[in-house]
């Protein structure tokens, strides 16, 4: 239900960020000694990221049973193996527990924004199935928002502590990063509403090909995943041209990055068989972790 492989990279995207980026820009080491939250708090501001994830998971297949056994009947859980009754209760858990840990570092801290984000996300994820999914693209915008505020709450408790050119750099970086998963994560929802297209339809929901047309949303998410593409080569091109001296990362961006978004458009556009849909969407997947990966070299070979 928690789906394990996706709270591994939210982990390592937090992880690689902190320390192989923000903390070689903001003090020149690795370390991160100098930074807001020492390495046990850093844990726990993770945690709550994970936590909510898995919680979000665990409430969207609490709601979406009927939906999900006509989508991947051989997927269901919820109802099957683990009571439904039992998914709420480990939805509310993990989710107070979230809460509580985000309360104690906001506290400790006078960051108020660090009990705001993680209450926020929390809602959105309560109420994105029931009445989300349930209006054109806004479900697809709010996962696209909860999974791109990944890298600015990274940071949050550190950025006030940098300033200047340093502060600039950081910005950046995490601009960057943040446009690269939200227009990932629109690509990969329209992919997965191709997919979901007939359990969707019984469970009343407006997702972008049901309420467009099959053609319109592959579309869509191609240009989606075109326009990252594009971004990240001029990201990387710009980031090159001033530091990079190394052929190694320009050739993991184009196998870890390039490739499979490039099939992830291609499998999402070939033709209209759900088989494609999963296959642009695993793609999809794929090229996020290819993100976190050069997001770690660059951080080795550029700062």
């Amino acid at each position: 239900m928690s789906r394990p492989i996706n709270l591994l990279i939210v982990a390592v995207t937090m992880y690689v960020l902190r320390y192989l980026i923000l903390s070689p820009i903001a003090l020149g080491t690795p370390s991160a000694e100098g930074l807001e939250l020492n390495h046990f708090e850093f844990f726990l501001h993770t945690l709550v990221v994970v936590l909510l994830t898995a919680s979000g998971n665990i409430i969207n297949d609490y709601f979406d049973i009927k939906v999900d056994k006509i989508n991947k009947p051989e997927k269901v859980v919820v109802g099957v193996t683990v009571k439904r009754r039992v998914a709420m209760v480990l939805n509310h858990g993990l989710n107070a527990t979230a809460v509580l840990f985000s309360a104690y570092l906001s506290w400790k801290h006078g960051q108020i924004w660090g009990l705001i984000i993680p209450v926020l996300i929390a809602t959105l994820l309560w109420f994105y199935s029931p009445i989300f999914k349930k209006q054109i693209l806004v479900g697809n915008v709010i996962v696209a928002f909860c999974v791109a505020i990944i890298p600015f709450w990274t940071s949050i408790y550190d950025l006030h502590v940098m300033q200047g050119t340093v502060l600039q750099e950081v910005l950046l970086w995490l601009f960057a990063y943040t446009a690269f998963a939200f227009l990932i994560s629109l690509s990969r929802e329209a992919f997965k509403d191709l997919e979901d297209l007939e359990g969707d339809q019984a469970g009343d929901y407006h997702t972008l090909p049901l309420a467009t047309s099959m053609k319109f949303a592959q579309r869509y998410a191609g240009l989606m995943m075109l326009m990252c593409l594009i971004g990240v080569a001029w990201f990387y091109h710009q980031l090159g041209f001033r530091l990079v001296k190394d052929i190694l990362p320009s050739v993991v961006l184009v196998l870890t990055v390039f490739v499979p978004g490039i099939l992830s458009i291609y499998f999402g556009n070939i033709n209209s068989v759900k088989k494609s849909f999963t296959k642009a969407s695993h793609w999809a997947k794929w090229t996020m972790a290819g993100g976190i990966v050069c997001c770690a070299l660059a951080g080795y070979f550029c700062l």
